[in-house]
């Protein structure tokens, strides 16, 4: 919870946290009349022109310690890893203040997102409380920037719940509740996914004890701009299937977290007042539990563009899910640009670890724009090569498709290429791979503990808002 205050008078929290980039901005604490040896023992290290943070013991009504960043512009890292080194090892109660306009938004960002945790479910909370006593000139800044932090906050709570609880039906339940200003909200029920014959979607379900859903999200500005589709998926677990999962079973619920990162997408743009494109999301929403009813290897299913899927492993479902749904998107909207992103495969992981998110092929624009924001950006993206020969190789011998490549290697290109085949109309396309991004299981770094991330939340509703 972040409050803002004007005055120490109002402080009613036991420990000040400052930042300062220069020597101009300690009369944040000359304003405070704290000790004179404090200010110059500060003042001897602003001129050593080193990183540092000390805890100085003040003890008062209202304040028991006061910490001081100090960030040098020669340091060897960036703002950010600087604010991760300190802000998670601080008690839970903190008040900040800084005069910087450079760091501002770094500084609260870190304090919030890197100190995240999700507690819903335990018996005793820790809450985290933040104060920030704020300038008249900060205002506008801060309060724009509020909004984008509570949305990965959101995001990453959803993705920390568990199945049981965040069924497809419940999250479409959230997503029709939400109050949106400017976003046109539709829910296809399990019903209208057999009517309209979302043939893949409805088998990669059946017969699972909850229902699918998929919801429909259109923000139009002007319907002869131009009109960016994005495609997520939301599997409220992963067991695989018949071809189930041997390892990594706990971890399935991740399944979840690129649907979560698109609402809140949508949430982002939603409050922006003059977008110059439309947007429309499709998030389809299933569950994939082993029931005898469910599809098998060898099984051919019809999807909603006619097109025949030769099943060669159960476990390649997400590819199955959102070729449906862009080719729904793809049908029933005039649609220049089309987006997928999904955590498809492993295969990104290995190749990029935790740090980045391999992105791909024709919209030239909308790729240089997420790899060149990558070099001081948080969210970190890399090209992979991509080109008409991964479509060919998706072909089958006995229908149109196969679902899973028939080789070990390539597989994030692979499952892009899978997808991109039920395109109806030329569409210009860009897959994003967010496996080892979507959820930091390794270490915590930056702005991110051990949870899930935000990945595309930020940057991927940056570049709408940039068009």
């Amino acid at each position: 919870m972040l409050q803002f205050i004007e005055k120490k008078s109002e402080l009613d929290q036991s420990n000040l946290v400052v930042f300062i980039e220069n020597k101009s901005d300690l009369s944040v604490l000359e304003n405070y009349k704290f000790s004179d040896e404090m200010l110059k023992k500060c003042k001897e290290w602003v001129k050593n022109d080193k990183n540092f943070c000390y805890d100085f013991f003040v003890w008062s009504a209202k304040t028991e310690k006061i910490i001081v960043l100090f960030y040098s512009k020669k340091s060897d890292i960036t703002a950010i890893d600087f604010f991760w080194e300190h802000f998670p090892k601080l008690d839970n109660e903190l008040v900040l203040a800084t005069l910087s306009e450079k760091y501002l938004i770094d500084f609260i960002d870190t304090a919030i997102l890197s100190r995240y945790e999700f507690d819903k479910y335990k018996e005793k909370k820790s809450e985290k409380k933040l104060a920030f006593i704020w300038t008249e000139s900060q205002n506008e800044q801060i309060l724009e920037r509020l909004p984008t932090v509570e949305n990965i906050c959101l995001a990453r709570d959803l993705w920390n719940m568990p199945a049981c609880d965040l069924t497809p039906e419940n999250f479409a339940k959230i997503i029709k509740k939400t109050k949106w200003k400017n976003t046109k909200v539709r829910i296809l029920s399990p019903k209208d996914i057999e009517k309209k014959w979302l043939g893949l979607l409805h088998w990669v379900w059946k017969w699972s004890a909850n229902k699918p859903h998929m919801a429909i999200l259109e923000r139009i500005v002007d319907k002869k701009s131009e009109t960016y589709g994005f495609v997520w998926k939301w599997i409220v677990f992963d067991t695989g299937w018949l071809d189930i999962k041997t390892q990594m079973m706990y971890e399935m619920k991740d399944d979840m977290c690129w649907a979560s990162q698109t609402f809140c997408i949508m949430k982002e743009l939603d409050r922006v007042k003059n977008l110059n494109v439309n947007v429309i999301a499709a998030i389809p929403l299933a569950e994939n539990s082993v029931s005898s009813t469910s599809y098998r290897p060898s099984d051919i299913l019809t999807s909603y563009s006619w097109k025949t899927v030769n099943i060669t492993n159960t476990d390649a479902e997400w590819r199955l899910v959102m070729a449906d749904a862009v080719s729904y998107l793809s049908k029933n909207y005039e649609i220049q640009h089309m987006s997928t992103i999904a955590t498809l495969t492993g295969v990104a992981l290995f190749a990029l670890w935790f740090r980045y998110a391999a992105v791909m092929w024709t919209n030239s624009k909308f790729i240089n724009y997420m790899v060149k924001q990558s070099a001081e950006a948080p969210e970190k993206y890399c090209e992979f090569p991509f080109d008409k020969y991964y479509m060919d190789e998706c072909k089958s011998t006995i229908a149109d498709f196969d679902n899973h490549s028939k080789g070990p290697y390539c597989g994030s290109i692979m499952g892009w290429a899978f997808m991109a085949n039920f395109l109806e109309n030329n569409e210009s396309y860009t897959h994003f791979d967010i496996a080892g991004v979507a959820n930091n299981t390794y270490k915590p770094f930056g702005r991110n503990p051990v949870t899930s991330t935000w990945v595309g939340v930020e940057s991927i509703s940056n570049y709408i808002k940039s068009l």
